[in-house]
This record gives C-alpha cells, structure tokens and sequence, in this order.
C-alpha cells in the first residue's frame, strides 16, 4: 500500500470510530477480522498526516 494510500485508510477508520463503528464493523469492511483491525489502526489517532496543521 502507498502511503497516501495507508494514510487515507488511516483517516476513514478513525472518522468511522469517531462515528462510532466498531472494530468488527471496519474489520469487515476492509477483509479483516476486528482484532487485527484494532492492532493495525487502534493507535492511528495520534498519528497526525504530515503537512497538517494550523
């Protein structure tokens, strides 16, 4: 995966656990189960994408 790509997964995950979906919902949704789902992307909220900021 490219990194504008891994970067906009990262992004849709996070909207959609701020949306409140589950790690089973978004595993499901990208082929995967909810625990592997929440070790891959459970720590992308402090992982700001670069060239961001006020």
């Amino acid at each position: 995966m490219s990194d504008l790509a891994g970067q906009l997964v990262r992004a849709a995950v996070l909207a959609d656990r701020q949306a409140g979906a589950s790690w089973a919902q978004i595993g499901a949704g990208l082929g995967i189960n909810a625990e592997v789902a929440r070790s891959r992307f459970g720590r992308s909220r402090s992982a700001a994408p670069a060239g961001r900021g006020g």
